[in-house]
């Protein structure tokens, strides 16, 4: 009965210390439809994204690019392509950190639409 007060008492602590935690960031990159560049406002959310991540901490960054379009397999080429460009960005800002890279494919009347989720969990 004791140890599980004790059990209790912890997990109370580590609830407190989870919502007193800051958000993982996060940075959403929009698109022109059709379009692998990254707009201006995107590398900015990017650098500021970059800057925050201490070189070499070993975290893992998740990529997720998304693109809409009549044509699955095209779409998901697009997707993908965005993913690799935003990877390829923050490589170049000296983000020293294991990215994860992935897409997906939506049809034209659905979100999520044209754009390039980044989080850092």
């Amino acid at each position: 009965m004791r140890s599980l007060a004790f059990a209790l008492a912890g997990l109370g602590a580590a609830a407190a210390a989870a919502q007193q935690s800051p958000a993982a960031p996060s940075v959403t990159v929009p698109f022109e439809p059709q379009s692998v560049e990254i707009a201006a406002a995107g590398r900015g959310a990017l650098e500021v994204l970059a800057k925050s991540l201490s070189a070499g901490d070993g975290r893992q960054i998740e990529v997720r690019g998304y693109a809409s379009g009549e044509d699955t397999g095209e779409a998901r080429r697009m997707a993908l392509a965005r993913a690799l460009s935003v990877r390829s960005y923050l490589i170049d800002q000296g983000v020293k950190a294991r990215i994860e890279v992935s897409a997906s494919a939506q049809p034209a009347r659905t979100a999520p639409k044209e754009r390039v989720d980044v989080t850092v969990p």
